[in-house]
């Protein structure tokens, strides 16, 4: 069953005892950004939920001579979480029958990528496949640049950085059994700034406590019954 926005703020007023929408620390305004912050900020350290996990795809030539892409340019809605990203690429066409792929290696520290491959002398690489990336900000840059009249295909799998819900409305909730854990998250962190009498905020720790361990279970199973990939 669906699950929305609407559902998650309504709980979490509960959980606060904050019901009077006219009341500045508890208006909509400020328990959507206590909601957006715990989705964007904090949910993508806290937990890995399974479905989360996706997959980019897009292609790169040498229409960038700098070797670099940004979120925008391949069709990206919102950031991936760097540090679990996997990366591969192939020529396309390939140059052979079968298809080649190869492992990207990717970089998050733009200081030790660009002390190897050199700042700002993009036009004097040699073209070529695409060995390894840098993922920064919101860009990609891949390095050698692609060779001319050759198009390569990339394909990352990483886990996405939730978006904020937007400033109106009541969309649907991406999962719906991240309802509690949402709602008792945010209200967690609203107890805490808020200074409510500690006997409160614990039990609402505990009551987050048992929401984050059921979310982790889920995904637990989930991802048990997935097949295991050998390390070797």
């Amino acid at each position: 069953m669906a699950r929305f926005y609407n559902d998650v703020e309504q709980i979490m007023r509960q959980v606060i005892g904050k019901r009077n929408l006219n009341d500045p620390d508890s208006s909509s305004v400020t328990l959507r950004r206590y909601i957006n912050d715990m989705i964007n900020l904090t949910m993508s350290d806290d937990v890995k939920v399974f479905e989360n996990f996706g997959t980019l795809v897009f292609p790169i030539d040498n229409s960038h001579p700098d070797g670099v892409w940004s979120l925008e340019d391949v069709g990206a809605k919102g950031n991936f979480v760097n540090y679990s990203m996997e990366a591969f690429i192939s020529q396309n066409p390939p140059p052979t029958s079968s298809v080649t792929w190869n492992i990207l290696d990717v970089y998050q520290d733009p200081g030790r990528f660009y002390a190897y491959w050199g700042v700002d002398n993009f036009n004097i690489l040699i073209p070529g496949m695409p060995t390894e990336m840098l993922y920064y900000g919101t860009d990609f840059v891949f390095r050698t640049i692609p060779q001319a009249d050759v198009t390569y295909t990339v394909t990352i799998y990483a886990y996405k950085q939730m978006q904020d819900f937007d400033a109106e409305g009541n969309p649907e909730l991406p999962q719906d059994y991240w309802l509690r854990y949402l709602a008792y998250g945010a209200a967690y962190n609203y107890v805490k700034d808020y200074r409510y009498d500690p006997a409160q905020v614990e039990a609402i720790r505990k009551g987050f406590a048992t929401e984050r361990k059921l979310l982790l279970t889920r995904t637990h199973n989930q991802v048990k019954l997935s097949r295991a990939v050998p390390h070797f």
